[in-house]
């Protein structure tokens, strides 16, 4: 799951069974190679927003999300950079090789696995981990399956920008107060997804693999719609009602959980960016969807584990911008 961090946290594992509790405890369930000898590693995990940021040094071994321990917690997404060694990312039916500087992007939900090798003159490699809520993430699910496991080059074009963005972030995010580490970790997730659309699509991609993209796309584009419902994204793709929730009986969430998530998503991103221009929570829930504000406001809370209000005033109190509302409107 995603754990609320100290500042930093900071954990060195002296054997196999405390490093494999490390693991579980700043990311999810995973499996190590049992052949692995002498098993032993740091991991250092802080908050940025509400990205979990970790860097993680081991020896070499391979890490496995096996089906088995799938359903433990929320969804997230994650992206890792190499910091040093390589590493060999498998998702998918995709493969990923990663040297120093590359990133990949890769899901809880599903298997993955990670073959993790040190470099020539040491006996550690190195790897910086930074984790969102998967609803959190402005990444289509299906398109998420096509972007999976295929490597950034950290060396060359917009990888390079990302790579040295996400490393900088690790040095520079004490400096940050509470409101801009929130609108920098919205930011980020904005990059990292326009660099993942970017990516050409895969060849042969399966009926219902494009249909689950056409129904992401459709619902993306009509949140701000209060009428918004599964029948009417079964019809606007040509299918029955009863189709499109076998279609996402896959996911984590059904097709109204997703439209619900990704309008409250949507909402919180545009409190933070509205600080400064005093617009007021009933507009801000219309533009998402919600006509009734109570309910938009019960649905946030459920979510995010405070009301849009308290949201608000709590990134006004971090801001340091003189123009952010000391008292938003309701």
């Amino acid at each position: 799951m995603l754990h609320e961090f100290a500042p930093e946290t900071s954990v060195h594992a002296r054997d196999a069974d405390e490093w494999r509790t490390t693991l579980r405890e700043h990311f999810v369930r995973l499996d190590v190679e049992k052949g692995a000898r002498d098993l032993r590693g740091a991991v250092e995990s802080r908050m940025l927003g509400h990205v979990q940021m970790s860097t993680v040094a081991s020896v070499d071994q391979d890490v496995i999300r096996p089906p088995h321990l799938l359903r433990d917690g929320e969804s997230l997404l994650q992206v890792a950079v190499m910091r040093s060694g390589r590493a060999l990312v498998e998702q998918d039916s995709r493969s990923a090789e990663l040297g120093p500087g590359d990133f990949v992007v890769y899901e809880t939900s599903r298997p993955f696995e990670w073959r993790l090798r040190s470099p020539a003159r040491s006996p550690h490699w190195e790897l910086s981990v930074f984790t969102w809520k998967r609803s959190a993430f402005r990444l289509g699910e299906a398109r998420s399956r096509d972007v999976t496991a295929r490597a950034f080059k950290g060396n060359e074009g917009m990888g390079r920008v990302m790579s040295e963005m996400l490393c900088g972030l690790l040095t520079e995010s004490s400096s940050l107060a509470l409101g801009q580490a929130a609108a920098v970790a919205d930011h980020v997730g904005e990059l990292v997804a326009v660099a993942a659309e970017a990516l050409p699509a895969m060849p042969m991609r399966s009926a219902p693999e494009s249909l689950l993209h056409q129904v992401d796309a459709y619902i993306d584009e009509h949140l701000a719609d209060p009428d918004l419902n599964p029948d009417q994204v079964a019809a606007a793709v040509a299918i029955s009602t009863r189709q499109l929730h076998r279609h996402f009986a896959s996911r984590d969430r059904t097709v109204a959980q997703t439209i619900r998530t990704r309008r409250l998503e949507g909402a919180r991103r545009e409190i933070r960016s509205s600080l400064a221009r005093d617009r007021s929570l009933r507009e801000i829930a219309r533009n998402w969807g919600f006509v009734d504000l109570d309910v938009f406001g019960r649905l946030f809370r459920q979510e995010f584990g405070m009301s849009p209000r308290e949201y608000r005033q709590m990134l006004c109190r971090a801001s340091d911008d003189p123009r952010a509302v000391v008292r938003p409107r309701r």
